[in-house]
């Protein structure tokens, strides 16, 4: 039987690989996503292949009017149908609120909700077809006060905007979810005193598993019950 594809955006690296290997070893098919490492994206198709799953390479610039809509007639080309979507892809964007620009503003929101929205549209029909699913991904930020990735927390409070939207406008064929990840995959150069502070100040005490993450989104992407939810993965950092 054919495999239920999912195309996986930023998926040559960090986060977006991570989902996109989950995704494979969960019975999918990938497509995978990037924008300008096609070095990594291979990389990132072979530990795929190698866990069973057929995958393919795309290459889009998100910020790029058209993009979406072209990044999923690709995938639709090579894999003739599209079973989830899990858009993963976003900048990260740290300065003072002094030093903000326009095009740090246009940039993270382009990458961002822009191409969630126009993602989603392109693939409705396929996603329609295959009574599939979209995953967005959050992030806690959409919350709290992060003062120094302003434009970044902006962003992920309108993708936690439009899993609802997402959700109600593309019902009852397709289901919209987002997940919000706390501490994983920190940025390589946060010095490890940062972390720990981070990480004391969680309930849990201890950073997010990457195992944990990509278990969440794998049971949002395949619940037939659930839609319009944003789930926290933070061991327990939204909530204090």
């Amino acid at each position: 039987m054919t495999r239920p594809v999912v195309l996986v955006t930023g998926a040559s690296r960090r986060l977006g690989r991570a989902l996109a290997l989950g995704c494979a070893r969960g019975g999918f098919d990938v497509a995978v996503h990037f924008r300008s490492d096609p070095a990594a994206a291979t990389e990132a198709a072979a530990s795929l292949e190698a866990a069973g799953a057929r995958a393919t390479t795309h290459r889009a610039d998100l910020a790029e009017p058209g993009a979406p809509a072209a990044l999923v007639a690709s995938v639709l080309a090579k894999h003739g149908r599209l079973d989830a979507l899990v858009h993963s892809a976003s900048p990260w964007i740290e300065k003072p609120f002094g030093e903000v620009t326009g095009d740090d503003w246009d940039l993270t929101f382009a990458v961002g909700p822009r191409s969630a929205f126009f993602l989603a549209q392109a693939g409705a029909a396929a996603l329609a077809r295959a009574g599939g699913a979209v995953l967005l991904v959050s992030d806690v930020a959409a919350a709290q006060a992060w003062p120094s990735h302003v434009p970044h927390a902006a962003a992920k409070a309108a993708i936690d905007a439009l899993v609802r939207n997402l959700a109600v406008a593309l019902a009852p064929a397709v289901r919209v979810n987002g997940i919000a990840p706390g501490i994983v995959l920190p940025p390589e150069d946060l010095a490890p005193e940062a972390l720990a502070r981070l990480v004391e100040r969680t309930p849990l005490r201890r950073a997010v598993s990457v195992d944990d993450l990509v278990a969440m989104a794998l049971a949002l992407l395949t619940n037939r019950s659930v839609t319009g939810q944003v789930v926290a993965v933070d061991a327990g950092r939204s909530v204090v």
